[in-house]
């Protein structure tokens, strides 16, 4: 057994290196010293020599461990019920769409409509009936005057149709609107999936139904409905037209009786069928659209 020179631990003889210090014991230079192994000993001040005490290798600074971090506390979550109960504020920021839809909101039935259909056909008839009725005689007038407190003077007669008349050629106008309703109509009622424009609304027929009641109504009720007539027509009562004017614009003025004959109340009735006919058209209308 031999000591190290330079640790001094105990080494066999056959030993060349330490095993402790990692040093080449024959002196060689290019032997490296164990990195694991304690620094030698220092020299005295004076250089004196290693005094060959043995020294405990230096430990390695530990590392640091790295250490998990402290887990968060559990959030308090509600429970299941109260999550789908409770009432969310709507943070949407798109645009409402409800009153700009591109596809209609009823699905548009398609076929003939009988209702439609009906109600043109029977506006036309009566548009045609009031037409005829116009070349009929309307109104028969008797002009008469007081003569003795008692019984009136007898001064002419007339028996007009509505044709020669303002009544008739407004009653021939409202008549060819009629007709030409029903004919719209007609048209429209053979397939309700078409949309009728505005200006065939049944509203309107109703509205010409009524202005051709009033008028019939005026032409039974006031004479001077008929008073350009009677002027026009004194050559059939062997006056002239003058003298016609005359009578009229006497004062007092004439007692004018006022007959109603059947072309009037024909007329009259035609604007009453088609009033009830504009009624049923507009229903269909309104069901055509639903």
């Amino acid at each position: 057994m031999k000591p190290c020179p330079f640790c001094g631990a105990e080494l066999r003889d056959s030993v060349i290196k330490c095993t402790r210090c990692r040093r080449s014991l024959r002196g060689d230079p290019d032997a490296e010293p164990d990195p694991f192994a304690p620094p030698a000993a220092s020299s005295t001040a004076h250089g004196s020599e290693f005094d060959g005490s043995a020294r405990l290798p230096a430990l390695p600074t530990p590392l640091p461990v790295a250490t998990a971090p402290a887990p968060a506390p559990p959030v308090a979550t509600p429970p299941i019920d109260e999550v789908w109960s409770a009432p969310r504020p709507h943070s949407s920021t798109a645009p409402s769409v409800a009153g700009r839809r591109a596809m209609p909101t009823a699905a548009r039935r398609w076929g003939p409509d009988p209702w439609m259909l009906l109600a043109g056909l029977l506006l036309a008839g009566a548009g045609v009936m009031a037409w005829l009725a116009i070349r009929e005689p309307w109104v028969h007038l008797t002009v008469s005057r007081d003569a003795t407190d008692f019984e009136p003077a007898l001064v002419l007669e007339f028996t007009m149709r509505g044709q020669i008349a303002f009544a008739g050629t407004a009653g021939t106008a409202l008549a060819l609107a009629l007709v030409a309703f029903g004919g719209i109509w007609c048209f429209y009622g053979l397939q309700r999936g078409w949309t009728m424009p505005t200006i065939t609304h049944p509203a309107l027929a109703v509205i010409i139904c009524l202005v051709g009641l009033a008028m019939s109504a005026l032409s039974a009720l006031v004479w001077y409905v008929w008073e350009d007539a009677m002027v026009v027509r004194s050559a059939t009562v062997d006056l002239s037209m003058q003298e016609m004017q005359a009578i009229l614009d006497q004062q007092p003025n004439p007692l004018v009786e006022v007959q109603r004959l059947s072309g009037l109340m024909t007329f009259g009735g035609m604007m009453v069928a088609a009033l009830c006919v504009s009624c049923l058209a507009w229903w269909a209308y309104r069901r055509r659209g639903s």
